[in-house]
């Protein structure tokens, strides 16, 4: 029978950490989504041979900067929009155990050797 040696509550990860998991998942594949959108198209609309005459124009520019440069970086502005105002948690930062059931070590706000407070310096000052 073998026992673990890592408590249940260190295993447990801290609600921020999943929620910036999460919206870097998201933001991820937004950037890629754009990404291949505007290759494909400036590749598609843009690389022309020299019978296929003129160049298609949208609102007077070339269609394949219309489709590949103008759409994705408006549709980046309005998934940022939504994005910032719907999707992302407004999560609190708290700093005691008390608040949200994780200590700081757990966090990983400790040094080596002791607290990031120091414990040695409270002491003098519980003394004085």
């Amino acid at each position: 029978m073998s026992r673990s040696s890592s408590s249940p509550k260190r295993d447990r990860l801290d609600p921020v950490v999943v929620h910036a998991r999460r919206e870097a998942v998201v933001i991820l594949l937004a950037f890629v989504a754009c990404l291949i959108w505007s290759i494909s198209c400036c590749h598609l609309l843009g690389y022309r041979g020299p019978d296929d005459g003129p160049v298609a124009k949208v609102l007077g520019m070339p269609s394949w900067v219309f489709w590949g440069v103008l759409v994705p970086w408006i549709a980046a502005d309005v998934f940022a929009v939504w994005f910032c105002f719907c999707f992302m948690a407004d999560d609190p930062l708290a700093t005691d155990e008390d608040e949200t059931g994780y200590c700081s070590r757990d966090r990983g706000d400790d040094l080596i050797g002791g607290t990031a407070g120091g414990d040695a310096s409270r002491e003098e000052d519980r003394h004085d």
